[in-house]
């Protein structure tokens, strides 16, 4: 049946009459290495004087445009003439479309007297299809003159008569696209050849292209045939720019499924937020693709063009029944509508199933937004409404709710709500903009806890929701907000709730930078809570606060204060976070009574019965105890505890205890000399630091990623990472921790004045340990000697390097002897400070260079250490070009401070 015309939605924008590549603009020939090849290779077989064809194929934005484009310029630079077609829709295909742009424009002037040499009849024949050429058709050409076969035949002529002195390639682009007697050319070309040098190089979308075109590729001979596939991330990181942020390539790359077009497309809009992971809205496009997509829906019949909007507003997974009903359209038309659009590539079957999906997510994001408003608000009301093809799940109705549910739609409320709840996990950004929508949808009189008891309590635990969701989406702002709203409209002295609300509301605002703040909260809501539970929690809260403002000292108070009603009241949970942050606590503290161990193994013990689920709901303590393992100095055991905090950060959707566990991770691996391991971790903390959102956690990042640079010895790396990080994002104990971290990263650089400063400058005004100092007459000798990082909680890692061997690290056998020398002399207690030289040394350094005065050969250090021998044999040379010396007794002298019998 005949749809009428007032239900196609009006597409926005005039029809594009150039059919443009949906994924220009053109993108460097990178990953392309054998094609090119393989196109020099052919314009140079031109020389023989023997026609070649050359078939380029892919999906959309592969970059088959670029390699036409290096088909032309290789020519060119060849000294040969390269002509250049696409089809040109005008009201429809143009016969001949691709030809008629390749040639016509320059034939008057590039054939000129050799096309009056050929026949009459051939003339008549070109002039028939080349519009340039008609004014000099000897007569008007009877209606079978242009048929397919003679139109070919005619072409080839030319071609032939072009080519006579020079060689000659023709480009033609687009065709998925080209009408039949632009294919029927093509294949008659490669059927029976030009008989002179020409070069025929083609491209087309490999599921598009026509069954004549493909088969013909198929059978005949000598056709050199590039099919482009996706990019390896290797390669695609290349195509990003020096612009793009290091942490933002991996995911970019995911988004982008590999595709150079879309990854350009999504680099375009990457100020926007992390690509593909929870698009709460359908965000733009560049203006360049939704052009070129606007060409691709222009193609399609009127009833298509109304379908494929339907499909845009409905999303992925599609069914022909829930098309048709927000189309509205009878099923046996949209059933045809599906067939055209899937033919022109705009969406797939998903294999296996009934069901259809757009090619990329950009695909349907760019025909949502060229859709009509009026005609889309009304297409989402019908999805909402319609029970057709089984979408009346929350999740699969909640997109068309937020935009036509109207105020005080109780329904629609509890509808986004559950449909949030099941999504947070996943899609946090998602979970957060449903919650905004079902907020908005709540009635609200703005009388506060007084007043609204009806939907007092929906509203606060929407915000709170919201707030955990903002968090996760690293969206701390906005989370920080709607959690103060809840606090709000929670009346003070109330427990079990509110204290949860100020607890995470004092957390995002420290993250925001905002402490003095978090620390008034926090010691309002300690003074009117009335249950001891929530003390524990509010205690525990501002003991992470104090040790990441660098004052462990108070933090000891609140933590110990925590632990006692934990165990009082059996909060398990709660009591083995604040155990470990008490152990942290009382190491940077410097207490001489307290050295944490006591509290890290109470600790240790009660979190290893714990379930990951449990786990889940309190992340941040795997986290502690993993940090109190490190500067306890058991590297081994903080990887274990930490690998948990990761999973159950990941759980929970917090970002921030991702990335601070995967940055204390990086610090023991460093310990353990597992430097490939933590080069990977560091560049998962990148990732989690981005989704964070915290300009602080990425600070810590790049500080990590100087460290394991410094360890591997990968200058290049090295500076890159020295000149990204700047000056530490966060001040206070977390700056000073950063400083420290990139302190031994400059003295690799070779920098040694740039370290010492970066270790005398202040952390700032709430600093009130030095990471180098009391903190370092704590620790035994060795604990201090092996100070790797930290991360900006404000926990410090004092790990002795290689301390704690991973049984799985390898010892590789070195063929390089021990350099020359007898073994060290005696030597004083301590290494002296004023000693030449010895300030540059790094940690390991230090240690390697100790070990070396005591007599111990390089594999004796290797196995002490728990490193590779060659290790050993990198470090050891470093420290003789910093010490300038050339042996082993050398090095002794020059690093203790007693005096050496000379020989």
């Amino acid at each position: 049946m005949s749809v009428p015309p007032r239900r196609y939605p009006a597409f926005d924008g005039a029809p594009v009459a150039a059919a443009t590549d949906p994924h220009r603009p053109v993108s460097p020939l990178i990953g392309r290495e054998s094609q090119r090849r393989e196109i020099e290779a052919a314009v140079q077989g031109l020389s023989q004087g023997r026609p070649a064809f050359l078939e380029i194929s892919g999906d959309p934005g592969t970059g088959k445009t670029a390699l036409l484009a290096e088909v032309t310029r290789v020519a060119r630079v060849a000294g040969i003439d390269a002509f250049n077609g696409r089809p040109q829709p005008v009201d429809g295909d143009l016969p001949f479309g691709a030809i008629v742009d390749a040639l016509d424009g320059r034939l008057p002037v590039t054939g000129g007297e050799r096309l009056d040499r050929l026949p009459a009849a051939q003339r008549d024949v070109l002039a028939a299809v080349f519009p340039s050429l008609a004014a000099d058709a000897s007569a008007p050409s009877p209606p079978d003159i242009a048929a397919p076969y003679r139109a070919a035949h005619a072409v080839r002529v030319l071609l032939e008569d072009l080519a006579s002195s020079l060689p000659v390639v023709l480009v033609l682009d687009d065709l998925q696209h080209a009408d039949a007697g632009t294919v029927d050319v093509v294949c008659r070309l490669m059927c029976t050849p030009p008989r002179a040098p020409v070069l025929l190089a083609f491209a087309h979308r490999h599921r598009q292209v026509s069954p004549r075109l493909r088969a013909t590729v198929d059978t005949a001979r000598e056709v050199t045939r590039l099919h482009l596939e996706t990019l390896a991330e290797s390669h695609a990181g290349a195509l990003m720019g020096e612009d793009t942020p290091a942490h933002a390539r991996g995911e970019l790359y995911r988004a982008s499924e590999g595709n150079p077009g879309y990854l350009r497309a999504l680099a375009d809009v990457l100020e926007q937020g992390p690509p593909g992971i929870d698009e709460a809205d359908i965000a733009p496009v560049p203006p360049w693709f939704a052009s070129a997509m606007a060409a691709e829906v222009a193609r399609l019949s009127a009833v298509g063009r109304l379908v494929v909007a339907a499909c845009a507003v409905l999303g992925d997974p599609l069914t022909v029944p829930s098309v048709a009903a927000v189309a509205e359209v009878g099923e046996q038309d949209a059933y045809s509508a599906i067939d055209e659009i899937a033919s022109h590539d705009l969406i797939r079957l998903v294999a296996g199933t009934g069901r259809f999906g757009f090619r990329h997510p950009l695909v349907r994001r760019a025909v949502y937004h060229n859709v009509s408003p009026g005609w889309r608000l009304g297409a989402h009301a019908r999805a909402a409404q319609s029970p057709s093809g089984g979408r009346a799940s929350a999740v699969g109705t909640a997109p068309h709710l937020t935009r036509v549910a109207a105020p005080g739609d109780r329904a629609a409320v509890a509808l986004l709500a559950a449909a949030a709840d099941e999504v947070e996990t996943a899609r946090p950004r998602q979970a957060a903009q449903w919650r905004r929508a079902a907020l908005e949808l709540l009635p609200y009189d703005g009388t506060g806890p007084d007043g609204d008891d009806e939907h007092t309590d929906v509203r606060t635990g929407l915000l709170l929701a919201l707030g955990r969701a903002c968090e996760a989406a690293g969206q701390l702002r906005q989370g920080c907000d709607a959690l103060a709203e809840a606090l709000r409209l929670i009346p003070p002295g109330t427990g079990g709730r509110r204290a949860a609300v100020a607890a995470g509301q004092a957390r995002l605002l420290h993250d925001l930078g905002r402490s003095g703040e978090a620390r008034a909260l926090l010691r309002a809501e300690l003074a009117h809570a009335p249950a001891e539970a929530d003390r524990a929690v509010l205690s525990f809260e501002r003991a992470r606060l104090e040790v990441s403002s660098g004052s462990p000292g108070a933090a000891c108070a609140d933590a110990a204060q925590a632990v006692h009603i934990a165990d009082r009241l059996g909060l398990r949970l709660l009591g083995c976070a604040a155990r470990g942050m008490l152990a942290v606590s009382a190491v940077l503290s410097g207490s001489p009574t307290a050295d944490g161990s006591g509290d890290f193994s109470r600790a240790a013990a009660d979190l290893d019965v714990l379930t990951d689920e449990q786990l889940a709901a309190l992340p941040d303590a795997p986290l502690w105890i993993g940090w109190a393992a490190l500067v306890l100095e058991r590297p081994h055991e903080a990887v274990r505890h930490l690998d948990r905090a990761v999973a159950a950060g990941r759980s929970a959707g917090r970002h921030a205890v991702v990335c601070h566990a995967l940055v204390a991770r990086v610090a023991a691996l460093c310990a353990a000399d597992r430097l490939t391991t933590a080069e990977e971790s560091a560049d998962e903390a990148g990732r989690a630091a981005w989704l964070s959102g915290s300009a602080a956690l990425h600070s810590s990042v790049l500080a990590a990623r100087c460290l394991v640079a410094a360890r591997t010895g990968d200058l290049d790396a090295l500076r890159g990472h020295l000149a990204a990080y700047g000056t530490p994002v966060d001040q206070g104990w977390p700056g000073a921790l950063a400083a420290e971290m990139v302190a031994e990263a400059r003295q690799a650089a070779g920098d040694p004045e740039v370290a010492a400063a970066a270790k005398a400058s202040p952390g700032g005004p709430e600093q009130a340990v030095p990471f180098g100092a009391a903190t370092r007459r704590t620790l035994s000798a060795d604990l201090a000697a092996g100070i790797t990082t930290g991360i900006t909680v404000g926990v410090t890692t004092g790990v002795t390097a290689g301390t704690t061997a991973d049984p799985t690290t390898p010892v590789i056998e070195s063929a390089a002897a021990d350099p020359p020398g007898a073994s060290g002399p005696p030597v004083a207690d301590r290494p002296s400070a004023d000693r030449p030289g010895a300030a540059t040394l790094t940690a390991r350094e230090r240690q390697i260079a100790r070990l070396v005065s005591e007599g111990l050969k390089n594999r004796e250090i290797a196995d002490r250490l728990y490193v590779t021998q060659k290790t050993v044999e990198m470090h050891l040379s470093r420290i003789f070009a910093k010490l300038g010396v050339s042996n082993r007794v050398g090095v002794a002298r020059t690093l203790y401070a007693a005096p050496t019998t000379s020989h």
